[in-house]
């Protein structure tokens, strides 16, 4: 049976097949030859809504992937910045122009809240969500799978848990120095605590210049055409 790949999960490779019958069928990503996308024409096998022996016979993008009705592109389709698909949708591929200004609105935002004792703090939690939801789409512009925005958490929490450690450990040895102030067991905790603090800074801004420098992965990948120039889908120039 013939028909058209209509939604592809962008972590699983899982997606929904809308065959010439009229019927919509899932397939998983392990009965595909290939890495299959939304507009993709295949041949299949469909029995009890399950899609399976799928052939990909061409790689068109349907109105949807092109129009940027959800998945791929912005909503917009014409390259424009796409605020509301920029911080609240992870399918599709994020230019590092456009992840430039999702960080500057977010840092901004995160600044006016601070300013704002604990109300500020409880509502820049919500921060995290499109923090997320950028950085995932510009991994898949590069390339790589959105999970790769579990890296830096789990470092920051490994470093917060040995910060903590190191402090409590440190004032636990020097307590009596320290109340004494000298300053050689002053240097001694807070040089090594400073130390973690570093590492921290390091890390972070290594990773946001690393997602945020690193050029588009050359025309369409699994994720989606090339946000620079979706038509096209061949164009790779700095933006």
């Amino acid at each position: 049976m013939r028909g058209e790949v209509i939604s592809v999960d962008s972590f699983s490779g899982d997606g929904l097949i809308t065959g010439e019958d009229g019927g919509r069928y899932t397939f998983a990503a392990s009965s595909t030859r290939a890495a299959l996308r939304i507009g993709d024409k295949v041949d299949f096998v469909g029995t009890d809504g399950v899609a399976t022996d799928i052939i990909a016979l061409s790689s068109q993008p349907s109105a949807a992937a092109a129009g940027g009705l959800g998945y791929a592109q912005p909503r917009s389709g014409t390259g424009a910045y796409d605020f509301a698909w920029a911080m609240f949708q992870f399918e599709g591929r994020l230019r590092r122009s456009h992840f430039w200004i999702s960080w500057g609105i977010l840092f901004a935002a995160g600044f006016v809240l601070g300013l704002i004792p604990i109300i500020g703090s409880i509502i820049g939690i919500a921060l995290i969500y499109p923090q997320i939801a950028v950085q995932v789409k510009r991994l898949h512009d590069m390339g790589r799978t959105g999970w790769w925005v579990i890296a830096p958490f789990v470092a920051n929490l490994a470093l917060m848990v040995v910060f903590f450690i190191t402090m409590f450990g440190n004032f636990a040895m020097n307590a009596q120095a320290l109340e004494n102030e000298d300053p050689a067991a002053m240097m001694a905790v807070f040089g090594s605590m400073g130390g973690i603090v570093l590492l921290f800074l390091v890390i972070n801004l290594g990773w946001l210049l690393w997602i945020g420098i690193v050029d588009s992965q050359p025309g369409r990948n699994k994720y989606g055409p090339n946000p620079k120039n979706p038509v096209d889908d061949t164009a790779n120039t700095f933006a």
